[in-house]
């Protein structure tokens, strides 16, 4: 029996030596693959992948957006025919937009609560050339919080709504189309930050099946219902730190709508600028024009400016501008810069 018992233990010993051992290795496989990760995603100079930012800490996270709903009335099945990073046309500022397959006149509805920031319903072309790429009519929407909804190829006189109108959730805003660069009819929709660039937008219809970004190729039901009420939406401000890689920082938020009637001298900007540049340039021009308006602003000893930028009429009709601010030289000349804000003038 003792012989017996002693083999029991013997084979116990051995087996408890294995189990060890494998848990010292998974230990050990454990200890270099966190090694790995905090030198991967903690080096001096880490790559996020596409849809992450870098935080404070130095890890690369994932961004998160408000959800929307899928741009079309209640019970459409939605099928994606060109998701994130599409190799037809979604690429770099477009990376993250989403095209659906919808016929022509199919109500285009808004994603989320809105006001119109811009549309176009004029244009009767569109083609499967390059050259056609900016005859799209379109709505945006801004929802308020520095994001823009896009709904791009709508049909000729298929924009639906007006500049300033609140829309809510589910409300139509146009009708689906083949205009602008398209070889067929669809809706091409974005949702992009105050800079225009895309951002990854994510779905409620997709987060019930478990995802919350839309899926190439993969069809959703829309749970889009009317919402017959909602709050008004401010439009979006540009926050203090908007040109902060030009090293400037304004006192207060700039408003991305003025409303300029008879009785408004102009728009204060004030800030303060941590670049060598003596002065600060306020650049504006107009979409669709190539001759910018560059207002030259000295910066005293203590870094800090400030400026009553006028908006003539006559000269700042209304309309759409570009506007950016840099620090620039003694002869008031700014290094360039890739791309800028958009502003709307209102006049009565």
């Amino acid at each position: 029996m003792r012989a017996v018992g002693t083999s029991q233990s013997a084979a116990a010993h051995l087996r408890w030596e294995r189990g060890a051992e494998r848990r010292y290795l998974v230990g050990l496989l454990l200890m270099l693959t966190m090694s790995a990760g905090c030198a991967s995603f903690r080096s001096p100079s880490p790559v996020c992948l596409a849809g992450a930012q870098l935080d404070k800490s130095g890890i690369c996270r994932n961004q998160v957006t408000p959800e929307h709903k899928i741009p079309f009335r209640e019970g459409f099945s939605a099928e994606v025919t060109q998701g994130f990073h599409g190799y037809t046309s979604h690429k770099e500022d477009l990376a993250f937009a989403v095209d659906f397959a919808c016929e022509e006149g199919t109500p285009v509805v808004a994603s989320r609560d809105g006001v119109v920031w811009s549309v176009r319903g004029d244009s009767n072309m569109g083609c499967s050339d390059l050259e056609c790429v900016e005859e799209a009519n379109y709505v945006v929407l801004d929802h308020g919080d520095g994001t823009y909804s896009s709904y791009y190829h709508l049909q000729h006189f298929g924009a639906l709504v007006q500049p300033g109108e609140q829309v809510c959730a589910g409300h139509i805003v146009g009708l689906c189309g083949n205009t602008g660069y398209s070889s067929g009819s669809h809706l091409h929709f974005a949702l992009s930050n105050l800079a225009g660039v895309t951002m990854p937008v994510r779905f409620e219809e997709a987060r019930r099946m478990g995802y919350a970004f839309p899926l190439p190729r993969a069809t959703y039901a829309s749970r889009n219902d009317l919402s017959l009420t909602c709050d008004d939406t401010e439009y979006s401000t540009l926050p203090r730190d908007a040109f902060a890689h030009q090293g400037i920082f304004l006192d207060k938020r700039l408003p991305t709508v003025l409303e300029l009637g008879d009785g408004v001298a102009g728009q204060r900007i004030e800030g303060v600028s941590r670049g060598r540049f003596p002065n600060i340039t306020i650049h504006r021009r107009s979409v669709g024009s190539n001759q910018w308006e560059e207002t030259c602003v000295p910066v005293d000893a203590r870094g800090r400016f400030e400026a009553l930028l006028p908006w003539p009429p006559g000269e700042f009709e209304a309309g759409y501008y570009f506007f950016m601010i840099t620090g620039s030289d003694a002869e008031c000349g700014s290094p360039g810069w890739a791309w800028s804000y958009r502003v709307r003038v209102d006049r009565p």
